[in-house]
């Protein structure tokens, strides 16, 4: 269950990525903004990918998290703020923002590719923050870095739309539908 937890106010910020290794080129798209990201903050920032493999790359030191079913709530908690860069193409138009949902879930701004669902699911600046090119993302993720308060903030409503959108209790009657309709007729 997605649950949201403290984080340690003496502990860095921490960006996160979750995926799958097939699909770390996205991941891959934010390497130029995490090299300025990191010029900028230095010590105080660090950038995680939670993956089925480890997971490591030259141009930015990273803290290779190992996805499982029992531990990716946990790992998930540890950011302080997801991303979930998408090129503008076909297969991403088809996506279903599942990861950002993820990071919502536990409370976490999210920052998403302004393509496909995403655009449905934030509303920019409000629940999270949609970007769509290099500048935008740095400074999507410098405006979160540097407030806490908006942090948490967004986190919150971020949740606060998974739970009335997309969980389970919000959806029920959707379901109790086809329940009711796959019965058969006598």
């Amino acid at each position: 269950k997605h649950i949201p937890l403290q984080k340690a106010a003496t502990a860095k910020i921490r960006i996160g990525w979750s995926g799958s290794i097939s699909t770390i080129k996205h991941f891959l798209l934010l390497l130029p903004v995490l090299s300025r990201l990191k010029m900028r903050y230095g010590a105080t920032l660090e950038v995680a990918v939670l993956a089925d493999k480890p997971y490591s790359t030259v141009e930015q030191e990273l803290v290779s998290l190992i996805w499982t079913a029992e531990t990716e709530v946990a790992h998930l908690n540890t950011f302080y703020i997801g991303v979930m860069p998408l090129p503008d193409d076909a297969w991403s138009q088809g996506k279903c923002g599942l990861k950002g949902l993820s990071y919502m879930a536990c409370g976490i701004p999210t920052v998403m590719s302004s393509v496909g669902v995403n655009s449905e699911i934030i509303t920019h600046q409000e629940n999270g923050f949609l970007a769509e090119d290099e500048n935008e993302w740095f400074d999507c993720l410098c405006a979160l870095i540097d407030n806490a308060v908006l942090r948490k903030q967004i986190g919150e409503r971020g949740r606060a739309i998974v739970i009335e959108r997309y969980s389970v209790e919000a959806n029920k009657h959707k379901y109790l539908q086809v329940f009711e309709r796959a019965q058969p007729t006598q």
